[in-house]
């Protein structure tokens, strides 16, 4: 195992363990008359140094195991390094004098010798544990090896895609000391057995429960040390490493240290001195209070000594953490390639107690920042003598006038000019690339490979699990979810100082550099910020304008349409706006239904979306082809329409995420992907997050048709003659309105067979081009009309499978409990509480008995969107009001601000008759 042992036991403790029967500690003796008498806390000193002393060749042997990364970075290897070459005047002749001199020395009567400080510094001891065990003959030389040669022999091992770390030795090894007091109590328990006689009525050897817990406390203690020993170890051997870390085989060490299952641990699972309250306890007065440590007694001066890594946070050892983290961060970029390397290859138990431990200890250090003051570092030229004009559209008079009138207020000497308070904290930055590393791994699994005969998209959720969860995350191409790497606690801080800070491209810190950490809810609140500061910026443009030419502009963006016109309006309406300039498409957006009565305060502007995406989605459109087996819509390659309607629909999804909306559009989590891989060339400020990378898979494929997609992997997977079974030539072909069309793949594909050597070939080609090439005209459209709405800073902060989410909202069941515990109620008097109100109670019954399909329609009732949001039903407040006493009247939905008012029927049934026809047959201001 390298240079650690195969596993310390009980075994290794020296002569004073307290069930050691080879030689007991002589009993203490009683303090003479002239000696000065012991105080309980002399008493409880000397009984911690005796418990101390208990495996303190253990401790000796941890301590010389880590005086440097050179010994950790030799252990634990997958293959042994091999034997120094032996110069031609070393001998191999065996001294038989010596070898006899040696085979007394490991009798059994010693099978596990005593190792002198020196013999543990050198570092080809361990290499083999039946060597120094005395268990095997070495006749290799001498000659220890130097620092150079191992160094090489490991690096001769390492490579990018094998840190060669023998996980199971390390789990085992760690294993060995976090359950050394579990192993030590068994020990005691057999030693008990061992002394104990056959008859049970003679009891030679009698066990006092005080002493058994006196000893047990002892095991505790001397096993907490132990613990606290490898942790002031760790913490040594970072701060002292030896040598300059500067290739990737001088990190295997960082690992291995990541894997001690202590830095893992909360405080309160740590065992420490605080364990015994009282200097009272620990001299017997009360041995259960010293084995589960209760309250301390009043009166009486506690006692409790920390670890020496523990501090009032629950972050325990941020002292180690905050090194590994550090000289992780610093190593040259190729170490860096190579954790990006190593990580994407972790099992996701492994992956995610690293996540878990690096989130952590970003939210330690956010604590730590409460009660800070922020920078005080001020430009005085940002912002306010020379204006900031960046994101999307700058150089425009639009962005010149919120420059002059917005930055100002911003970067003032008594406003958040300086940034977070964070900006400056050394260890959030080392945690934030690190954890930029684990996610860059996490988006590139190895296991996720383009060999379509290896890995299927049903062998993948076989292997890894049948929840929902798993198979999103891993449809996304991920091992761990988006959503792991999520810190809420930034839900609490300053977004919108941390998305300003980031904007102006200071140097400063910030966590939009790594927006990882960043939750669905927080970036929605930057985007919805950004957006509601480019709908200001338009308002003040048009004002100006209204000035200058002595002209009425209206500060919104007003699109009047009809419903039985909803398309043809909506196009004309959006063609006239994108025509006359795209700064008027960034205004607020209001709708107007020619022939009915409304004021539209978001209400009306839902409808609007949700009408018309049922309508271009529509498969008589003709825009879109639907797929039977996966339900998921894509493209019309075949479509009749022009570029325009395609166009339309870009706009469309732009202006709902815009303004915010959500909307039911079933296209592919790929062509998401797709959209943002695709996005022009961005020129704001910088993230971690690396574009999408263009290209589809097989996996892609069967997203959207997966029927299509078995065929071609059983192809793949076919081990007879592909040419002769399957007789396929290089070309698509596909159904035009009931005519079979034939399409080359590639230069005379059609006079290519498809065999067994170029089948891999074949299926690339037709996946490109049944979701690329074909699809082209179609796309390139849809993709300006997106991007001539959304462009903006804060859409570089979202990865595709979120952009999916905003866009579409969440399609998981409906919790009516949840909806039921956030709701408000209006108007329902005083006395019973509105919540238990009969009819309230009616309505919620109703709303939760109903099926899937009819809680959809009640929810697009009140809201006038059928789905939840992204940030989950919690975010979703409905507001139940009452409007006055019984009467033949319907329940009243107002869309604006998700309430539905409800009048005091008489009973359940009349209440659930006159619900359920208003919400199956009302459309817009009344019924149909």
């Amino acid at each position: 195992m390298g240079i650690m042992p195969n596993r310390p036991t009980a075994d290794s403790c020296d002569q004073t363990s307290p069930f050691s029967t080879r030689s007991q500690p002589p009993p203490p003796s009683r303090p003479s008359r002239h000696s000065p008498l012991l105080t309980p806390e002399l008493l409880f000193q000397q009984k911690q140094d005796q418990a101390r002393s208990i495996f303190r060749s253990l401790e000796n042997y941890i301590i010389a195991c880590f005086t440097g990364v050179e010994c950790l970075n030799s252990s634990f290897l997958t293959s042994r390094p091999s034997p120094p070459v032996r110069a031609a005047s070393e001998s191999t002749i065996i001294d038989k004098g010596a070898m006899k001199e040696r085979d007394d020395l490991f009798n059994e009567s010693n099978l596990c010798p005593e190792l002198d400080a020196k013999t543990l510094l050198l570092g080809d001891v361990a290499e083999n544990g039946m060597w120094w065990a005395g268990k095997a003959t070495s006749i290799q030389s001498n000659r220890p090896r130097t620092s150079k040669e191992r160094t090489e022999a490991i690096s001769e091992r390492v490579n990018p895609k094998n840190p060669r770390i023998n996980w199971a030795e390390v789990n085992e090894w760690y294993d060995a000391i976090t359950s050394l007091q579990v192993l030590s109590r068994s020990k005691l328990r057999d030693a008990e057995g061992a002394v104990r006689p056959r008859d049970t009525k003679v009891n030679a050897f009698p066990v006092d429960s005080h002493q058994r817990h006196d000893i047990e406390r002892k095991l505790m203690e001397a096993s907490s040390h132990v613990q606290r020993t490898l942790l002031k170890a760790c913490e040594n051997v970072l701060r002292r490493p030896g040598r300059p870390i500067r290739h990737p085989e001088d990190c295997r060490f960082l690992l291995i240290l990541l894997a001690n299952p202590l830095l893992s641990m909360s405080q309160q699972a740590q065992p420490h001195h605080s364990h015994v309250n009282t200097a009272a306890q620990l001299l017997g007065t009360n041995h259960d209070s010293a084995l589960y440590p209760g309250p301390s007694v009043a009166g009486k001066s506690t006692i409790s000594q920390r670890s020496p890594s523990a501090n009032s946070s629950s972050m325990g050892h941020s002292r180690i953490v905050k090194r590994i983290l550090g000289i992780m961060a610093n190593v040259p970029s190729e170490c860096h390639h190579h954790f990006v390397s190593w990580f994407s290859r972790f099992p996701e138990s492994r992956l995610r107690r690293i996540v878990d431990l690096i989130g952590s200890f970003v939210s330690y250090r956010l604590s730590k920042q409460q009660g800070r003051k922020r920078s005080n570092s001020y430009d005085p030229t940002a912002g306010v003598l020379i204006p900031s004009i960046t994101g999307f559209g700058a150089g425009t008079s639009a962005q010149l006038h919120a420059a002059l009138g917005v930055s100002a207020g911003v970067n003032a000497p008594d406003k958040a000019s300086g940034g977070a308070v964070y900006a400056d904290d050394w260890q959030i930055k080392a945690a934030a690339k690190v954890m930029s590393l684990l996610f860059s791994a996490n988006n590139n699994d190895p296991v996720r490979t383009h060999d379509y005969s290896k890995h299927s998209s049903q062998g993948l959720s076989n292997a890894r699990g049948s929840s929902s969860v798993r198979k999103i995350t891993h449809r996304h191409g991920q091992l761990l979810p988006t959503s792991a790497f999520y810190n809420t606690m930034l839900d609490y801080t300053d977004l919108i100082a941390d998305f300003e800070t980031w904007e102006a491209r200071r140097g400063k810190f910030s966590f939009c550099q790594y927006p990882m950490f960043l939750s669905i809810w927080a970036k929605i609140r930057i985007m919805e910020h950004d957006a509601r500061r480019q709908m200001e910026i338009k308002a003040r443009e048009a004002f100006f304008n209204s000035i200058m030419n002595r002209k009425a502009f209206n500060q919104y963006l007003v699109l009047k349409v009809r419903r039985n016109c909803l398309v043809e309006d909506s196009l004309r309406g959006v063609s006239e706006v994108v025509g006359a300039g795209c700064e008027e498409i960034k205004k607020g957006l209001r709708i107007e239904f020619l022939g009915e009565e409304g004021l539209d305060s978001g209400g009306l502007r839902k409808e609007w979306f949700l009408l018309l995406v049922r309508e271009v989605f529509d498969p008589e459109h003709g825009l879109f082809v639907y797929d039977e087996d996966s339900r998921y819509c894509y493209f019309n390659p075949n479509s009749f329409e022009t570029s325009d309607q395609f166009f339309l629909v870009g706009v469309l999804v732009g202006l709902a995420i815009y303004n915010s909306t959500m909307l039911d559009v079933a296209l592919p989590p790929f062509a998401f992907r797709k959209l943002m891989a695709s996005a022009p060339n961005y020129t704001g400020p910088t993230t971690s997050l690396s574009r999408p990378t263009p290209g589809y898979t097989l996996d892609d494929l069967s997203e959207y048709r997966p029927a299509l997609a078995h065929g071609l992997r059983q192809m793949l997977e076919y081990d007879g003659d592909v040419e002769q079974t399957f007789a396929l030539d290089f070309v698509a072909a596909t159904d035009r309105y009931g005519q079979l069309q034939q399409v080359p793949l590639c230069p005379s594909g059609e006079r290519r067979p498809v065999n067994n050597s170029n089948r891999y070939e074949f299926v690339n080609l037709y996946i490109q081009y049944l979701l690329g090439t074909a699809v082209s005209r179609q796309y390139e459209p849809f993709k300006r009309g997106f991007f001539t709405v959304c462009g903006g800073n804060a859409l570089s902060l979202f990865r595709p499978e979120e952009i999916e989410l905003l866009v579409r909202g969440s399609d998981d069941p409906l919790d009516v409990a949840t909806l039921e515990a956030v709701a408000i109620y209006d108007g329902w008097g005083k006395g019973i509480e509105a919540p238990h109100q009969t009819q309230v109670v009616w309505f919620w019954n109703a709303f939760a008995k109903a099926n899937a399909q009819y809680q959809r329609k009640l929810l697009s009732f009140i809201t006038a969107s059928d789905r939840i949001p992204a940030m989950g039903a919690t975010s979703l407040v409905i507001k139940v009001t009452c409007l006055g006493n019984d009467c033949e009247r319907f329940p009243i939905a107002r869309t604006c601000f998700n309430m539905i008012g409800l009048f005091r029927y008489r009973s359940r049934e009349v209440l659930e008759s006159k619900l359920w026809r208003a919400v199956l047959e009302g459309e817009g201001f009344g019924m149909k």
